[in-house]
């Protein structure tokens, strides 16, 4: 079973895997690929890239109306995250107030400081890293930030999580991007920012590499910020 998301629902696609008790994989080919894995109808796993598990299956995106869907059935083994009924419903529910959430904060990956528990210390820290280390729920901690922001008490540092990261690019881009020149593999993406790099120029090129096929530990959660904050860009420009 396979097609494109601009003429079938994926709430339908899913639907329909349920009702008729399919085991197998749902890939999901959009703005935020990712995948979700069934076992008798039930949703047992699922994830963006390497970033996999609840958190991650409902960070996905459910109202997509552009790219494609491919079912492939195929031998599937776990337990199911949840009935499929509440689970769909949490799902949805939290994907639409990932986007609330957003709005605010631009992405997890967002560094924040400020008179709060977890980011009051000198140049606070990411939504991520918050949760990492407080293991609290990644949207409930993102939650408290957004009310945080909005009410004067958390001040974003316009540094990101992601902004740690080591690459060293190879073959032809390595010499053609100019991000690409400024990375050696030890030089961090937020030091090639110190450095007069834009961030945003930074941002795409990471982006970009990522939706060519650029994979390292981590890549599912920065593909994922990295497109909650484009999004918030675009929002905040128009």
């Amino acid at each position: 079973m396979q097609g494109l998301l601009s003429d079938v629902p994926l709430l339908g696609v899913l639907e329909l895997i349920h009702t008729t008790r399919q085991t197998g994989v749902l890939e999901v080919q959009a703005d935020v690929p990712f995948t979700v894995a069934f076992v008798g109808g039930e949703i047992v796993s699922g994830g963006i890239l390497d970033w996999l598990g609840t958190e991650a299956v409902q960070a996905c995106p459910l109202l997509v109306d552009a790219g494609m869907f491919m079912f492939e059935p195929r031998a599937v083994t776990g337990a199911p995250l949840g009935p499929y009924g509440h689970f769909s419903t949490d799902w949805a529910r939290l994907s639409d107030e990932w986007i609330q959430v957003c709005q605010v904060i631009g992405s997890p990956s967002q560094v924040f400081e400020g008179r709060v528990p977890l980011f009051d210390l000198p140049g606070g820290r990411s939504v991520r890293a918050a949760a990492a280390s407080a293991e609290l729920p990644l949207f409930q901690v993102a939650q408290t930030v957004s009310q945080a922001v909005q009410g004067g008490t958390l001040q974003p540092q316009n540094r990101f999580e992601w902004q740690r990261l080591k690459l060293q690019p190879t073959k032809q881009r390595a010499a053609l991007h100019p991000v690409a020149r400024m990375l050696d593999g030890e030089r961090t993406l937020g030091e090639a920012v110190d450095q007069g790099t834009p961030l945003a120029d930074v941002r795409d090129y990471l982006l970009g590499e990522l939706r060519l096929g650029l994979r390292f530990p981590g890549s599912g959660w920065v593909l994922r910020d990295l497109v909650w904050e484009t999004q918030h860009l675009k929002n905040v420009a128009t």
